[in-house]
């Protein structure tokens, strides 16, 4: 997998995907306007983005970003947020993916993260 797989897959669901480069220099996939249909942000839009990490093979970093921000700001919180690495509207919250990359998966794994809250 590279990261064009996920943007073609997420396109394919009918979502905006751009490509973005952070203040940390790093690429992102950005998928705008994503509604969250569970937990306790139900009913909220945000824009959400993952590293495109440019190695093969393809190892997503644990990492979710958001914006706006969706959570207070708290490093010592059971679900730790912090400022994103894209630029200060962005919200980064460590979450990790431990199974092989594929599109579906990553997806899933984006949406339960913000189900969870």
């Amino acid at each position: 997998m590279v990261p064009d797989d996920f943007d073609t897959y997420v396109r394919g669901l009918g979502y905006a995907v751009e490509v973005v480069r952070g203040a940390d220099s790093q690429e992102y996939s950005v998928v705008r306007d994503l509604q969250i249909t569970t937990g306790s942000l139900t009913g909220k839009v945000c824009d959400v983005a993952i590293q495109r990490p440019p190695q093969v093979p393809y190892v997503l970093p644990a990492s979710v970003h958001v914006t706006p921000h969706l959570l207070p700001m708290d490093t010592n919180a059971p679900y730790a947020t912090q400022p994103g690495h894209i630029g200060p509207e962005w919200q980064y919250w460590s979450r990790r993916y431990d199974r092989p990359p594929a599109p579906k998966g990553i997806w899933t794994h984006l949406l339960t993260v913000l189900g969870e809250m």
